[in-house]
């Protein structure tokens, strides 16, 4: 297990954040395997699952910005505002406004590879701590995984 944390860079991260972490994917993956496997009409239900899920997510990823930036008294109206960014964006996709789910999951990755590379500048800067950084990155990677395989799945015509 040491081993496998240290090739992942995760050996600082505090034990619970970790196990949540990783669990916080599991719907991730469900979802997006589901869509590859499944009957058209639960396809159809773990596409808008996947959706929504990703939506809280990015709403979550950005409510750690907001509860650093309280936690240091800072009053950066940046900090603030790329807090509520993820929220606000994801929500505009589930309005109904973009009707091509292949660009709705496009977004969504695009959403969460901006939200990664702004945690890495927030660590640069230390205004969150290092490990989350190392936490972020494999969920990232899980997330973006994820998701490009059912932009790949729309793509194909799997559902």
């Amino acid at each position: 297990m040491k081993q496998f944390l240290s090739y992942f860079n995760l050996q600082n991260v505090p034990l619970l954040p970790l196990l949540l972490g990783i669990a916080g994917t599991i719907p991730f993956i469900f979802l997006s395997l589901s869509i590859w496997i499944f009957t058209y009409e639960l396809k159809l239900l773990a596409l808008y699952n996947l959706i929504n899920y990703s939506v809280v997510i990015l709403s979550f990823i950005g409510a750690i910005h907001w509860g650093a930036t309280m936690v240091r008294n800072d009053n950066n109206y940046k900090s603030y505002l790329i807090s509520i960014l993820p929220a606000l964006l994801s929500w505009f996709l589930i309005m109904g406004f973009i009707v091509s789910y292949m660009i709705i999951f496009i977004i969504l990755m695009v959403l969460f590879l901006g939200m990664f590379f702004i945690d890495v500048k927030a660590v640069k800067e230390k205004m969150i701590p290092q490990w989350y950084l190392s936490l972020r990155k494999i969920i990232t990677v899980i997330v973006f995984l994820s998701l490009g395989s059912v932009t790949m799945a729309i793509n194909m015509k799997v559902i």
